[in-house]
């Protein structure tokens, strides 16, 4: 019942988006926002250094001319709001497909970007239909009561009880399959299956459901199943309100025993951004034939309230239900671990459960009975702990195991491996009583063998493959950062005349002077700068990990002031990306009205200079 909504949201809105390209706007140093003064003022800057009629050195000059290109490129694009509102959307790619050709220019910005959507719409449609979304879940329980029922017995039978082998049966088998047809955006088939055999007794069912999004809000599901006799369902889900959601189903049932209508309401709401109410009605009828009328019995009914509460820290889902035949309160509580790839559960169940000819009794009623009055059947106490972990293997992958101990379901622990879509789980069931020796067991011997599997094969396998990845990755990045870098050298040789002249201007007046800029892997796993970089002053550049970008950020300073706008810096004139994939950060210590200042953050941010909270004494 958690997240019921959340399940049934269009497919459409969980779709990642793509990296903005930023290329173009950092290379000239403006905002994704500036106007075309800002940009023609920028690409002027950069002109009077990079135009090859500035340079005489024939080396320089050629590198002059191709850097040169490269500005006209960025300021012919970002210039015409033609070709820029195209490159917003698509970046330096969607300048090249062919359907973009046939744009006409007279089209204007804003239409051109509801053109984009429209063909980004109709991509998504035929992704859509393409995919199949298959679920499958598969179970097998275990009974493995005989190898723990020798504990129950008394010392004088050990003898017989040593010399026989515990015997271990396989008691239940379930496998459930499930695809999704997209017929539309808005329609979608689903065909699912289901078998099972339970002690020498097996069923299984096919049903096909039809489901329409009539809007945002609102999404309606036909269904008919085949299996213990005809079924057939429906279900309307609607947004009420900004924090309140409305499901509704009804099944119509035709049994052997009879016909068996079915009705659940659900409302839902969000309490705040982590707690959701759940307030739940639910009746369940048969409609039997006698000879002489026809009676309509309620089998079930209740109504149930649960709160669900997700924090990064826990869990936590509370349940109470009064009904016909059950009544029964339930705790449970997830602990969760920093660490993404583990997470710890821990879980209290109690229920009760009391039921007189279909009505429900109260307590005090069966208390002033001496013995239980003809067709009462007293209700029944149970209390569960169930406390486990669970722990990310791979990228899609997750393993847990799980310890269920309580009256009257005895010991049980369960292994579920998720992989994807596909859910395996192994109940194996230890002793149908309460005793130290399977809870012990069922403790220590999963995870004695998950960390013997792990040490001896995930580990290795997993350090295996993150070298492999880390490898394939380098040599996709070796040749693109190879010319990143060629060109940004090239661009600080071009800016050494005006380096020079700048520092001494700067100097000279007491304005912006940088002594020294760092760009690359400079902080620690927790975004501190790293020990070696706390008093540096021209540090080299043998380290790979970073880059030297004082000369750079110098050239850019005007009227004692540097601007470096959002997005990642490496696009820069003279600065290239040394660790591609990876988070990086700029340190810049420079020099103003005769005091030193430093600033260490983000690549990603916003840089002013200067700024009096950089002042270090």
């Amino acid at each position: 019942m958690p997240g019921r909504h959340s399940e049934e949201e269009d497919p459409l809105s969980s779709s990642d988006e793509d990296p903005v390209d930023n290329e173009y706007y950092g290379f000239l140093n403006v905002p994704r926002n500036a106007s075309n003064v800002e940009i023609t003022a920028a690409y002027k800057r950069l002109a009077r250094l990079y135009h090859p009629d500035k340079h005489q050195d024939a080396v320089k000059r050629e590198e002059a001319d191709l850097l040169f290109t490269k500005l006209k490129r960025c300021y012919e694009v970002l210039i015409d709001p033609h070709k820029r509102a195209i490159y917003d959307c698509l970046g330096k790619e969607g300048l090249q497909e062919q359907g973009w050709a046939v744009v006409q220019r007279s089209k204007t910005p804003r239409e051109i970007r509801e053109e984009y959507e429209a063909i980004a719409r109709v991509r998504e449609e035929r992704r859509l239909q393409q995919r199949t979304n298959p679920v499958s879940r598969f179970q097998m329980t275990v009974n493995c009561t005989d190898l723990f029922d020798r504990y129950l017995y008394e010392s004088e039978y050990d003898d017989i009880i040593d010399s026989q082998l515990p015997q271990f049966e396989i008691s239940k088998i379930s496998l459930f399959s499930s695809i999704q047809a997209p017929l539309t955006t808005t329609d979608t088939t689903t065909l699912s299956g289901n078998i099972s055999t339970s002690n020498g007794r097996g069923e299984g069912g096919f049903n096909v459901g039809y489901r329409r999004f009539q809007s945002e809000s609102a999404w309606q599901e036909f269904s008919l199943g085949l299996g213990s006799g005809l079924g057939m369902g429906t279900k309307y889900f609607r947004k009420l309100g900004s924090r309140v959601f409305g499901n509704m189903s009804g099944t119509l049932q035709f049994a052997r025993s009879g016909i068996k209508p079915g009705f659940s309401t659900t409302l839902e709401t969000h309490l705040d951004k982590n707690t959701v109410g759940y307030l739940t009605y639910s009746t369940n009828l048969s409609l039997i034939e006698t000879s002489d009328s026809i009676a309509l019995e309620q089998e079930q009914s209740g109504m149930e309230t649960m709160i669900v509460r997700d924090t990064p820290k826990y869990h936590m889902v509370a349940s109470v239900q009064l009904g016909i035949p059950y009544t029964y309160a339930m705790i449970s509580y997830t602990r969760k671990i920093q660490d993404k790839k583990k997470k710890l559960r821990s879980a209290i169940k109690i229920t009760y459960i009391l039921q007189f000819n279909g009505m429900l009794l109260p307590l005090e009623f069966i208390r002033k009975k001496s013995s239980p009055a003809p067709g009462i059947t007293v209700g029944t106490f149970g209390a569960i702990l169930e406390y486990g972990v669970e722990e990310r293997i791979t990228e899609h992958s997750t393993l847990g195991a799980t310890m269920v101990v309580g009256f009257p379901v005895g010991v049980t622990v369960r292994i579920k491996l998720v992989r994807a879509s596909q859910t395996y789980l192994f109940p194996f069931h230890l002793s149908d009583e309460v005793i130290l020796q399977p809870i012990f067991y069922g403790t220590v011997v999963p995870l004695l063998a998950w960390f013997t599997v792990k040490k001896l094969i995930l580990d290795p396998y997993e350090s295996s493959r993150k070298e492999k990845e880390r490898e394939r990755r380098s040599e996709l990045n070796k040749e693109k950062v190879s010319e990143a870098r060629r060109e940004a050298l090239a661009s600080s040789s071009l800016m050494a005349e005006r380096y020079k002249r700048i520092s001494k201007e700067e100097e000279d007046k007491g304005g912006l002077v940088i002594l020294y800029a760092a760009y690359g892997l400079l902080a620690t796993d927790g975004g501190e700068l790293k020990p070696e970089f706390k008093n540096i002053d021209n540090n080299s550049e043998e380290n790979s990990s970073f880059i030297d970008i004082t000369v750079p950020l110098q050239c850019t300073v005007e009227d004692s002031r540097l601007i470096l706008w959002e997005g990642s810096k490496c696009n820069l004139p003279g600065v290239w990306d040394p660790a591609p994939e990876d988070d990086k950060y700029i340190l810049i210590k420079y020099l103003y009205q005769n005091s030193v200042h430093q600033v260490f953050c983000p690549e990603t941010g916003s840089i002013k200079l200067p700024k009096t909270a950089h002042r270090i004494s």
